[in-house]
Formats: structure tokens, C-alpha cells, sequence
């Protein structure tokens, strides 16, 4: 099998991982979808900056229909990772930011991310 080739599977082999690490780490929850995983991701990355209108956030899961992602983020709030705030420059706004035990699993499936990509290649 050429280099290339061997590079290729290893990578692959390394996203089946990484996409069942994402369902291993939320297994106590019912956000295992790798939707969630769009969408916590993008909002780690977002995480030292404002926090987010809750309409805004439906853009972050770009594979499932907008009706769907609504029902996705209220779910991710009833499981207590995201949490709702008032906007208090307009009350018809619902901010929205990743809780401290979501961060703390999405650092952990980063982490695990990081580790399986690093072997690919050697």
C-alpha cells in the first residue's frame, strides 16, 4: 500500500474515532448527535467573546433544517449545557452561552481529538 494511501486510511480511521469519542463523551446526556458536536464546538470557539442569540446559534448546525436545530438548542438548555441569559439591552433577545460541564466535555473531546490526529502520518 503506498504512503499516501496509508496516510489517507489512518486519517480515517482517526475521524470514526473521534466522531465516536463525541458519542462516548455525551453518552449521559441526549446530545451523543453530531450535530451538537457543530454546534459546541463552534460555540468553544466563540466562547471568550459575547454570547450568542439564541437565533444565531440555529446557523451553527449547517446539516440539519432550521426548524430542527431549534428544537436541537432547546434541548442542548433542557440538558443544562447550554444556559439561557436575559439580553438586557433588548428583552426579546435570549443569549446563550455553553455551560462549565459542557466546556468541560467539549475540552475533553478536543483533547481527544488532538491526540488521534497527531498519530496520522507517523
Amino acid at each position: 500500500m503506498s504512503k499516501p494511501n496509508n496516510h489517507r486510511i489512518q486519517a480515517a480511521q482517526a475521524i470514526f474515532a473521534i466522531d465516536s469519542f463525541w458519542a462516548e463523551t455525551f453518552a449521559d446526556t441526549s446530545l451523543s448527535d453530531l450535530n451538537y458536536c457543530d454546534l459546541f464546538t463552534q460555540m468553544w470557539l466563540m466562547r471568550n467573546g459575547p454570547a450568542q442569540a439564541k437565533t444565531d446559534l440555529y446557523n451553527l448546525m449547517p446539516n440539519i433544517s432550521r426548524r430542527t436545530a431549534v428544537k436541537y438548542v432547546q434541548n442542548a438548555i433542557d440538558q443544562g449545557m447550554l444556559a439561557e441569559h436575559e439580553c438586557e439591552t433588548d428583552k426579546r433577545i435570549r443569549l446563550v452561552t455553553l455551560t462549565t460541564p459542557a466546556l468541560a466535555k467539549v475540552e475533553r473531546f478536543l483533547d481527544h481529538a488532538c491526540a488521534s490526529f497527531s498519530e496520522v502520518g507517523r
